[in-house]
């Protein structure tokens, strides 16, 4: 079950180099990307309409893109405009192309009805190249369903556990006290304080507490926005216990990705910094090892789990208060997939057989 109407993470931007293709597979779906002399990204369906052979075994011929099969070659909006030896090229020759926006330092493309491609629905994130940020970026390729990544992101109870030696480390109140959560249009907002939080290990001193605002947005399809932001102790209970309105010691960002590719296969991106007037390019490398240490704890337990789901599909997980997260959010894509089975979008199939009369005819 995946929702085909949003933007889906495909690359990082240096991904996609000039006269390079780049093979995807994003909801089953097998994408190739490359730059056009301009500089801009295209996506195309990566499977020729004639034989089915993947176009990223292709070869780039100035912006146009020719299957190296038998010869067919497309331009950027996926029209054959070349048939080797026929003059005829028929109306169905041609191969589905995908809106594709460049932001941040990710490509996004959207894998569902292109006219209701709206790039607004893009969530603002960083670049890795922005200089009032120092982030480091990165991936994780999992054997597993891409649900159960994202419920490990809606339900933070985890780093308790799972992060007893990482991003978990002393903090039992991640298990121990839930979020504020907020259902947004298409995802989910979790805020709370950590009052007299220990230092964290790229932050503070040792002996010394800190008051910690954690607040992020999960977003359709997997789209994991955070800041989290470091204060004096009693500014929790200055503010309230609401969202903070003074400047914060440090700020940490957060951008995260998880893309489905196949039933049980999945891509997590990753980028991972502090503000450039808190961290130095050092102390983003420190930053960077240490939480890449605690995803792969979580491709460990998760892809450890899938295993076990795979054993018996029809056992039923238990529910608990852990799990509004995950259930809510799961529920707004279930909506979401049921609108699409209502209203379903003309996906192009497989070109007719050719006229063979007609293309000697001519």
């Amino acid at each position: 079950m995946w929702v085909r109407n949003a933007w889906y993470v495909a690359a990082w931007s240096d991904d996609v180099t000039n006269r390079a293709l780049l093979p995807r597979t994003i909801i089953n779906e097998p994408l190739v990307f490359y730059r056009k002399s301009d500089g801009s990204v295209v996506a195309l369906e990566d499977r020729c309409c004639h034989r089915l052979a993947p176009l990223s075994k292709g070869r780039l011929e100035q912006d146009d893109l020719r299957c190296m099969y038998h010869g067919m070659k497309f331009a950027a909006d996926g029209r054959c405009i070349e048939i080797p030896g026929q003059a005829f090229i028929p109306q169905a020759a041609a191969v589905r192309s995908f809106p594709v926006v460049e932001r941040g330092s990710w490509i996004w493309v959207w894998m569902g009805r292109a006219t209701m491609a709206d790039s607004a629905l893009i969530p603002d994130t960083i670049a890795a190249t922005d200089t009032g940020w120092q982030i480091k970026t990165g991936h994780l390729d999992y054997a597993a369903h891409y649900q159960l990544i994202n419920d490990n992101l809606l339900d933070l109870s985890h780093l308790s556990f799972v992060h007893a030696k990482t991003l978990g480390r002393n903090m039992p109140q991640w298990a121990a006290q839930r979020p504020r959560i907020t259902r947004l249009e298409r995802g989910v907002r979790f805020q709370r304080w950590f009052e007299n939080r220990p230092h964290a290990h790229y932050f503070g001193q040792p002996g010394e507490a800190y008051d910690l605002w954690h607040s992020y947005d999960f977003i359709v399809p997997g789209i994991f926005i955070q800041r989290p932001a470091w204060y004096p102790p009693g500014t929790a209970m200055r503010m309230d216990m609401q969202p903070p309105t003074e400047p914060p010691l440090f700020v940490r960002c957060d951008d995260q990705a998880v893309i489905a590719e196949t039933e049980r296969t999945s891509r997590y991106f990753y980028a991972v910094g502090a503000r450039s007037s808190d961290a130095t390019v050092e102390l983003a490398d420190e930053m960077f090892r240490f939480t890449e240490m605690a995803f792969h704890e979580d491709k460990d337990i998760i892809e450890a789990q899938q295993k076990v789901i795979d054993l018996d599909p029809t056992r039923q997980m238990m529910s608990l208060s852990f799990d509004a997260g995950p259930n809510l959010f799961r529920g707004i894509v279930q909506q979401l997939v049921e609108g699409e089975i209502r209203d379903p979008e003309p996906i192009p199939g497989p070109a007719p057989a050719m006229d063979l009369a007609a293309a000697q005819g001519n």
